[in-house]
């Protein structure tokens, strides 16, 4: 029979959403857990006045938020914050908080670019691309002092192209596995680098790598296969294929009917957003 927890404090409709993840938060439990699941991150979303008003005001832990206020504009230790939170609530134990202290104390005696790499790992993992750019490309820019393998500096590139495909597009994308796979060697960053040039328009340089890396006849199968699945959900998705014939209008020169579609498509997505915050 698992332990029965009592809630402290409310527990609020509206979440809060941490800083630079998308985790949302509703009770001082949540957050709890939250910290102890992605302690990469605590840093980040813990010295946060904005949470520590959300605690006092929302959650109804005046003393609790106001302490963690406190904290924050003393810069207090990040353990201190930390400890304030755990010991907010019931939901982990004395032992486990230990533990997890411990824990993070291990990390912080570790080496800066395995911090930095673990914090840009988990930055993808919550979709918070920007980021994960900005911290992967630290770690590249001082590859050669932090001394990392070839097989875990392919990985930071694999991972950096991951984010790309989000804020830049396939083409650079596509360079960044491709200098993945040329050190790691896993099939995985191949396979990418080949999807990324197939969407990026790279037919050419497509078939030039299929050559080059001499991908078997099965590997080729399953690209176009993949290929073909995605483009045929694409065409399934009613906003891309809305915003494919706006981008059709602006290439004819229809720029009058450009405009009043980027408009109506603008007004749709702050009708949308609004519906989802209500």
């Amino acid at each position: 029979m698992g332990k029965v927890i009592i809630a402290t404090g409310n527990y609020v409709k509206t979440p809060y959403i941490l800083r630079n993840t998308k985790l949302k938060i509703h009770s001082m439990e949540e957050l709890c857990y939250c910290i102890m699941k992605n302690p990469e991150l605590c840093e980040d979303y813990l010295y946060d006045e904005e949470l520590a008003v959300f605690i006092k005001e929302k959650l109804g832990l005046k003393e609790r938020g106001s302490l963690l206020a406190d904290l924050i504009e003393r810069d207090a230790p990040l353990k201190d914050l930390v400890t304030v939170c755990f010991c907010s609530c019931d939901y982990f134990t004395k032992e486990e908080i230990e533990e997890f202290l411990k824990e993070q104390s291990r990390v912080d005696l570790s080496e800066e670019w395995v911090r930095t790499k673990s914090k840009a790992d988990s930055y993808l993992r919550h979709e918070n691309y920007r980021d994960a750019v900005l911290n992967y490309r630290m770690l590249l820019k001082e590859k050669e002092k932090n001394g990392v393998t070839s097989e875990t500096l392919g990985d930071i590139y694999h991972n950096l192209a991951v984010a790309l495909l989000h804020t830049e597009g396939f083409q650079n994308a596509a360079d960044y596995f491709r200098e993945a796979y040329e050190r790691n060697h896993r099939p995985e960053s191949l396979k990418q680098y080949l999807l990324a040039l197939r969407f990026a328009g790279e037919d050419a340089m497509y078939l030039s790598a299929l050559d080059i890396y001499r991908v078997p006849e099965d590997v080729v199968q399953w690209l176009n296969a993949a290929f073909f699945q995605t483009e045929l959900e694409a065409q399934e998705v009613p906003e891309l294929a809305e915003l494919t014939a706006v981008r059709l209008l602006f290439e004819a020169g229809k720029v009058n009917e450009f405009y009043q579609a980027v408009e109506r498509l603008t007004e749709q997505m702050k009708e949308q957003y609004r519906k989802y915050n209500e």
